[in-house]
């Protein structure tokens, strides 16, 4: 008998709205109940995704001025989608082999953050990406942007570029308003209460994948 094709899951969200530990969360669930399941993420730990995050974390050198710098928005859009590109080849042999795949990030992201840049608009970005993994679903946590900071303040990691409450406040403007021209091209959005402890907010995310996985 021929095996059930994967289930592609998005998580997306405010840099500090939980995607990571709700990406880890639902890898475990699943992987408890028996299923064949693979966690990943964007930018990916590919060469492509390391030069991407390099520049979000500001680690990049010009080796003209020996200062560092960081890509514009239409220059990560470009990497973005090229990194997306070779992910969609790790996401779609996991899914022909059953393995359900849950990402954390994905185009959403891009055209949220991307289009900071007033010149990259949300078509332009869905565009780049046509030919790319569609998930099955997109779960967005939506978390106020000063809980975010306030999260984000805890870590340890470097910050990146992005992790400022005006920068933030256009983000989550941008994701708010280009959810529908996202769903037209990569399947439906389900919001979540991201705000709440990560335990209720994985809770939500089983209690509505059921509907595309009777667990």
């Amino acid at each position: 008998m021929k095996k059930r094709r994967g289930l592609f899951l998005v998580l997306e969200g405010l840099d500090g709205s939980g995607t990571t530990t709700q990406t880890r969360k639902l890898l475990n669930y699943l992987s408890e109940k028996r299923l064949d399941a693979l966690a990943t993420q964007e930018p990916t730990d590919e060469p492509v995704g390391k030069l991407i995050r390099d520049s979000l974390s500001g680690r990049i050198i010009s080796p003209q001025t020996n200062a560092r710098i960081g890509f514009s928005e239409g220059a990560l859009c470009l990497l973005f989608a090229a990194d997306r590109t070779e992910h969609s080849r790790l996401i779609e042999n996991a899914r022909q082999r059953g393995t359900h795949v849950i990402c954390d990030r994905y185009v959403l992201s891009s055209i949220a953050y991307q289009s900071l840049d007033p010149t990259i608009t949300p078509q332009r970005v869905i565009d780049i990406n046509r030919g790319c993994s569609v998930p099955d679903v997109t779960f967005f946590l939506q978390v106020p942007v000063s809980e975010c900071l306030t999260r984000l303040k805890k870590r340890k990691d470097a910050p990146t570029a992005y992790e400022r409450k005006d920068i933030l406040t256009r983000i989550d403007r941008n994701y708010r308003t280009t959810r529908k021209i996202y769903e037209r091209t990569f399947g439906p959005i389900i919001v979540i209460d991201g705000a709440t402890v990560a335990d209720d907010v994985h809770s939500a995310i089983i209690e509505r994948l059921a509907g595309y996985l009777p667990l």
